[in-house]
């Protein structure tokens, strides 16, 4: 094992958006010098678009001496393309990106530098939105409403502790694995749909690791008209109630008192026009709706 950052950009086969990434990786600084390889984790739902995925590859491979290549997962799920592909990787420090971003030129010399200078297991990287979409009105009063884009910053000191991870621009030394294990299968993107970076963060600081900020690190994050909708609004909130069920398994006792709670504030904050309370309270609601769901068909053993 040597000191390469190995990069693996999950994927459902959004070739177009792979293509940007790839470039924008291309242009870091510190390339020839930092050893780190890309993989793309291909999760894509048919083999027409795996092949486009696999070609993208086989084009990108060997660009400016850097290896690129695929692992195939035809089984739905980010978390087990992860899974699959983090045990064929060859670095000491393992990042992840989404395939809708993109890096930053400093994104893999902070990398590197953040794990030569601090002891943290993991790093979290910056999340920032691109100056169009900044300068975007319309965007930025749906994003304010929805939330349903993530964008980080948690400021501007390098090093400071953290108690979670977001997976779209994140980094881990290898060893962690060892001690926490692999992403829950379960969770994220053809699973429940969400929160595979939060639970393995939580297995991470159980077991004494600890999580790092380094803003440096920095991609910028896509403003997708299509996310900032009442529909995606509303299915996200639903994968992370299901989601969460799944890994802190709360009780029937607990669930509808929360559910009852977000109607009623839901309610308040309507008389009072207060917008985005207004909507924390209706994205509670639906996810513990969904979580009633769920314990629901498991009492009476009616199942999807």
């Amino acid at each position: 094992m040597d000191s390469a950052i190995s990069i693996i950009i999950a994927t459902s086969g959004r070739v177009e958006k792979i293509r940007r990434l790839l470039n924008s990786l291309r242009s870091v600084n510190g390339s020839g010098r930092i050893d780190h390889e890309i993989v793309l984790a291909n999760n894509a739902a048919d083999e027409p678009t795996a092949a486009a995925v696999e070609a993208l590859a086989k084009e990108f491979d060997g660009r400016d001496g850097v290896s690129c290549w695929q692992v195939r997962e035809a089984i739905p799920g980010k978390c087990r393309a992860q899974n699959k592909t983090i045990p064929l990787t060859r670095g000491q420090i393992v990042a992840f990106l989404d395939d809708d971003v993109e890096v930053r030129p400093e994104w893999l010399e902070s990398i590197d530098a953040f794990f030569k200078k601090y002891p943290h297991d993991a790093m979290q990287g910056a999340i920032i939105m691109r100056p169009d979409d900044e300068r975007n009105e319309e965007l930025q009063k749906a994003l304010y409403k929805y939330r349903t884009v993530d964008f980080l910053n948690y400021g501007s000191t390098p090093g400071a502790d953290l108690e979670t991870l977001t997976g779209g621009n994140m980094a881990v030394r290898r060893e962690v694995f060892d001690k926490t294990g692999l992403f829950d299968d379960r969770l994220g993107p053809g699973g429940f749909g969400i929160s595979e970076d939060v639970e393995f963060a939580k297995r991470a600081l159980k077991a004494g690791k600890r999580i790092g900020w380094e803003p440096k690190a920095a991609v910028y994050n896509e403003l997708d008209p299509a996310r900032l909708t009442e529909e995606a609004f509303r299915l996200r909130h639903e994968a992370q109630g299901r989601s969460r069920l799944a890994y802190k398994r709360s009780s029937i006792f607990s669930i509808i008192p929360n559910l009852m709670r977000s109607i009623w504030t839901f309610g308040w904050y309507t008389l009072l026009g207060n917008e985005r309370r207004k909507y924390r309270a209706k994205g509670r609601y639906f996810h513990y709706r969904a979580m009633l769901a769920v314990k629901t068909r498991r009492i009476t053993g009616i199942h999807d």
